[in-house]
């Protein structure tokens, strides 16, 4: 069994895959699939076909192989990057990028490239998210999700790999910040409220979407130090004691990325909720904001447009469940022999020397 890989990890080894081009008529193919290696890093610089995908919550640096291959490859430090190769003759000809999301390890598809010149690349990205699938089975993942763009290549390509669709995302962007707040009903988001926006987004996001995500209220956590390159906040309107708007801002170095939860009644409190969020990350140095619309929050675009926000990108989004072999317990009959004896004669224990004076203890 190989890896492919010159790390020692302690993640559990990927079985090198063969596979070839499916289609008997087209000149074959033969590639191997594993993991990065020292040895690919420089040729993976040379794949021009590129996908950078889980847009635009990641980091930019997320769907590069090349960096998310280093980190995977320094020694003695931990990465949560997953870098699969695609070779033909030892020379890598296609990627695919996973990262593994705290808390529960759920991997998500950052990235995807191959570059076979006028042979078929489709055959590639699908052995490439299969070994993903199968590498994060072995470690315990139990729901791998991927993003790609409505009506791109990698639509069938993600599906064919028993990746399933649960919604629809918008993506809007602007680089225009209003600097007016409009409403003193806004607040900034407490530790107590963790409960309450889980309430919200139990009461109004479809189930099915609540399946395919299966969120706990501790991801509604604000950790104003997300990570070395990334802040959040969160913002809230109340309704009495509940929750009726919710927005949520992770800042990069490059950009604001919002989410939002609105309660079906209350969808009039939205401008107010965008401007005064807006208003305050306008105290932070300018760059890129984008706002992510699912499709059952369609309302909330028209509002968007109208305070500068553009249509950036519009993608699926799919959830793979991973699978485990169960063996079943088979019920048996076992028959253990008994031997059965005549029961002895009842009879008291007598403790004297010679013969018994009792008459019934049978002694003559």
């Amino acid at each position: 069994m190989r890896t492919g890989s010159s790390r020692q990890t302690g993640q559990p080894s990927v079985p090198l895959r063969q596979t070839a081009q499916r289609d008997s008529n087209d000149p074959q193919v033969n590639f191997d699939i594993g993991r990065l290696s020292w040895s690919d890093l420089i040729a993976l610089r040379s794949i021009r076909k590129r996908f950078l995908l889980n847009q635009p919550a990641r980091r930019l640096s997320s769907g590069q192989p090349f960096q998310a291959g280093i980190r995977q490859l320094l020694p003695l430090m931990p990465s949560d990057d997953r870098v699969f190769v695609a070779r033909v003759e030892h020379r890598p000809v296609g990627y695919a990028v996973f990262t593994v999301m705290n808390p529960d390890r759920r991997w998500a598809l950052e990235g995807i490239g191959a570059n076979l010149g006028i042979q078929d690349m489709q055959p590639v990205w699908e052995a490439l998210v299969q070994c993903g699938v199968v590498a994060a089975g072995l470690e315990g993942t139990k729901r791998l999700y991927a993003r790609a763009p409505c009506h791109s290549d990698l639509i069938p390509i993600i599906r064919s790999g028993g990746f399933l669709p649960y919604a629809n995302e918008i993506v809007l962007g602007t680089r225009m910040l209003s600097l007016t707040h409009t409403s003193s009903r806004v607040r900034r988001q407490h530790r107590s409220d963790v409960w309450s926006i889980h309430q919200l987004y139990m009461a109004t996001v479809p189930q099915p979407v609540q399946y395919a995500e299966a969120l706990t209220s501790h991801h509604w956590d604000i950790n104003p130090r997300f990570s070395a390159s990334a802040i959040q906040a969160g913002w809230i309107i109340d309704d009495g004691n509940q929750v009726a708007a919710y927005m949520r801002a992770e800042s990069r170095r490059e950009s604001h990325v919002l989410e939002f939860i609105v309660a079906p009644r209350h969808g009039d409190v939205f401008p107010q909720l965008v401007a005064d969020v807006l208003a305050e990350l306008a105290s932070m140095a300018p760059r890129q904001v984008y706002v992510l619309v699912r499709g059952y929050q369609q309302e909330f675009v028209r509002p968007l447009l109208d305070r500068g926000f553009s249509i950036q990108l519009e993608q699926d989004l799919h959830v793979k469940y991973t699978t485990a072999l169960v063996r079943a317990p088979v019920a048996s009959v076992v028959n253990f022999p008994q031997d059965v004896k005549e029961p002895a004669a009842k009879r008291a224990p007598t403790f004297l020397n010679g013969a018994s004076l009792d008459p019934a203890s049978g002694s003559t």
